[in-house]
């Protein structure tokens, strides 16, 4: 799928024009609106209504936008005015009606009603700390007849005065006439996805859903068959793909990847914990941190230590007890598995009302080392999360992180874990600082609903994970033992206007046009406001472009995206709290400009 914008400029739109001499079908339908209520009355258009439905709602609102889907005809970004069709919102329930009144008054712009949406999430954005707007999201996920569509979405986000001022579609039109009834068996599709694979493999998986179809107008039905099988000798990688088969005629609709690694192979041929960012040396040698989340073990009872490492487990009795540390399956946040030998525990006697001080790892080796940065790393980013916004539970979950694997230089999430190399090849161990996050970066990419596309946009937002919660801009700092490292945000790659197609042909190659507009972004605010509170308008900005939308591309998009969260009165046209910095710096990637 291609997706391209329309000139930004209203004198250039001509598909976008405002629609007051032409078709401006059901003008004569009344809107109501009540200082409280939410009420619209309005055209229903059909689902294939989508210009007709735009020159609607622009002739309500001036000046309104959209990026257009050239494939599938449909807009995916409608942005640049407020839009107060609906009352004011006050609770959840009336932010969720208000959006549902819009998809449904307006259903030609997304080739279906409300009734094909589930609510996934009504979410208060904080932004006042930055000097903007709070904003309030509204996230639906479409279904077709209690069939889940794939990727289908659509979010709504609100501003404090409950404007809508920004609509993200995702979802797949047409997709209510679907016939949901597989001709094609779970059991046959798996059949046809070993064949496609191509090798002995296991099945992981198996979901049935609505898909895209090929031709990105429409939707089909199909079975996800998920299969692990062998191992790339030559990438040091293990095979893992998503297959996804046509439930009806049985062909094979796409292959997706599953192994997202930290860098492609490369010709020219480089807790106590490791501190800073740079990897486990002789040169930067281990440093004592404070234990974030970890498992506390007894006889008596559990916990978890705090952030500054603090644990109690309530016990009434007298008797001493054997406390155990260990990062296993049980853990809150962080499972790590040792590949190379056992798992790191260490016990200690604890005698009751005294406080016990153990330190973990203090005569360091390399794959105990390993364990402990995955914890530390893999915690961080749940942390960082939080500390944005407590509100947001997305990475509450244990992450697998499985370390010291019998490979070398390089690093991968596979859907369901994260994995590490040990030292070797001219590479140092690889679980170290912005390796770990860039990887749990993946994970947090599917989690929130961008995923990891083929364009380069996954590898550029799993980047800028990395540059972020560790404020550098380089990923893969000191990666090989020469020193050299592997992505630098301060970099000048151009973006090509490709919106899902990749500029430069390799995707970690495409995602430095994302990390590099993001970093660039973070510079300009730490020249205008100073470095912590730069630091604190695009960490807060990029968070919440994940909780917002369902960004998939690299493509202009992002840009509005990010200014529409910025905007502090539902129209950006007029600048917003920050756009000087963020125009700036998308443009230094190549980005058009929104301005």
């Amino acid at each position: 799928m291609t997706l391209n914008s329309y000139p930004h400029k209203d004198q250039q739109m001509t598909r976008q024009g405002d629609g007051r001499s032409n078709g401006r079908r059901g003008l004569a339908c009344a809107i109501t609106l009540a200082s409280t209520g939410l009420a619209f009355a309005g055209t229903q258009f059909s689902p294939n209504d989508a210009d007709l439905a735009f020159t609607q709602l622009r002739a309500e609102v001036p000046g309104l936008r959209a990026n257009w889907d050239f494939d599938s005809g449909f807009p995916t970004f409608i942005f640049g005015k407020p839009i107060r069709l609906f009352g004011v919102p006050e609770t959840d329930a009336d932010y969720e009606a208000a959006a549902r009144q819009f998809v449904d008054a307006f259903s030609g712009l997304f080739g279906c009603d409300s009734s094909s949406l589930v609510t996934a999430d009504v979410h208060h954005i904080l932004m006042s700390n930055i000097g903007t707007t709070n904003k309030v999201s509204v996230n639906f996920a479409q279904i077709v007849n209690g069939v889940e569509v794939i990727g289908g979405t659509i979010a709504l986000l609100f501003n404090a005065d409950g404007a809508i001022v920004g609509i993200e579609n995702h979802a797949i039109p047409n997709a209510g006439d679907l016939d949901v009834v597989p001709t094609i068996t779970a059991e046959a599709a798996q059949v046809l996805a070993r064949n496609a694979f191509g090798s002995a493999a296991r099945v992981g998986g198996v979901e049935f859903g609505v898909v895209e179809n090929a031709a990105g107008n429409g939707g089909v039905i199909a079975w996800s068959v998920e299969l692990l099988g062998g191992f790339d000798q030559v990438k040091g990688l293990p095979i893992k793909e998503k297959i996804w088969v046509d439930a009806n005629d049985g062909s094979i609709l796409r292959r997706e990847n599953m192994i997202h690694t930290f860098t492609d192979l490369k010709g020219e041929t480089r807790q106590w914990c490791t501190p800073g960012v740079l990897p486990d040396t002789a040169g930067n040698p281990i440093a004592r941190f404070l234990l974030m989340r970890g498992d506390v073990n007894s006889a008596v009872g559990n916990t978890d230590t705090d952030p500054v490492g603090n644990w109690t487990i309530t016990y009434s009795g007298s008797a001493v007890q054997t406390v155990t540390w260990a990062f296993s399956s049980t853990s809150t946040y962080a499972w790590v598995d040792d590949k190379a030998g056992t798992d790191y525990t260490k016990s200690a006697s604890v005698t009751p009302g005294i406080k016990n001080y153990t330190g973990l790892n203090s005569v360091p080796s390399e794959f105990n080392t390993a364990e402990m940065n995955a914890q530390r790393n893999g915690v961080l980013v749940r942390e960082w999360v939080i500390g944005l916004d407590p509100t947001d539970t997305m990475m509450n979950f244990r992450q697998r992180l499985n370390v010291n694997l019998n490979s070398t230089c390089n690093a991968y999430y596979d859907g369901s874990s994260t994995n590490y190399y040990k030292k070797g090849g001219g590479c140092n161990n690889t679980c170290y600082s912005t390796v770990v996050a860039h990887e749990v970066g993946h994970w947090a990419n599917d989690k929130y609903g961008s995923n990891n596309g083929s364009d380069g946009f996954g590898e550029g937002t799993a980047d800028v994970w990395g540059m972020f919660i560790f404020d550098t801009p380089i990923v893969g700092e000191d990666f090989f033992t020469s020193g050299g490292d592997i992505r630098d945000g301060r970099n000048n790659r151009q973006y090509c206007g490709s919106c899902g197609a990749g500029c430069y042909g390799e995707v970690h190659v495409d995602g430095e046009v994302l990390m590099g507009a993001f970093w660039s972004v973070r510079e300009y605010l730490n020249v205008t406001h100073g470095d912590a509170a730069g630091d604190l308008v695009i960490d807060t900005l990029f968070h919440s472009w994940y909780v917002a939308y369902n960004a998939k591309t690299i493509c202009d998009t992002n840009e509005t995206q990010i200014l529409t969260l910025d905007d502090d009165n539902g129209n950006i046209d007029d600048g917003t709290p920050h756009s000087g910095d963020i125009e700036h710096g998308f443009e230094d990637q190549g980005y058009p400009g929104y301005y």
